[in-house]
């Protein structure tokens, strides 16, 4: 048995008989993630695309070079990581933005009470 990543990639990529490249519902099956988790790794640099596609065009990524990284645990950890900061990120913004709307619409009645209060 080899200790060689390269050598196990291209073992797990014959036995599984999977394609040259994958797209990127392919590799959220791998990864157990969405697609919408794979554009947000290619987007942090995670992940490269084969070619240079561009921005709206369907990306492709290598086999092989998936299955290495796929056996390292520190990248594995690092992609958690960092999908985890990107939902969290747009969680906090989205409830903020409720919250926001929220104290709007709370100020909004309080003056309303407050001028009818008023006229009466």
């Amino acid at each position: 048995m080899s200790n060689d990543p390269g050598a196990t990639a291209l073992a797990a990529w014959a036995a599984k008989d999977l394609p040259a490249r994958l797209h990127a519902t392919q590799v959220a099956k791998l990864l157990n993630c969405s697609a919408e988790d794979v554009a947000i790794l290619a987007s942090a640099g995670k992940l490269r695309p084969l070619g240079k596609p561009r921005p709206s065009a369907v990306k492709y990524f290598g086999t092989v070079e998936l299955i290495t990284l796929l056996a390292d645990r520190n990248w594995l950890d690092d992609v958690t990581r960092t999908i985890s900061a990107y939902w969290r990120r747009k969680n906090e913004r989205r409830k903020g933005s409720v919250q926001g709307a929220v104290r709007r619409h709370d100020t909004r009645l309080s003056s309303l009470d407050s001028s009818a209060l008023d006229s009466n």
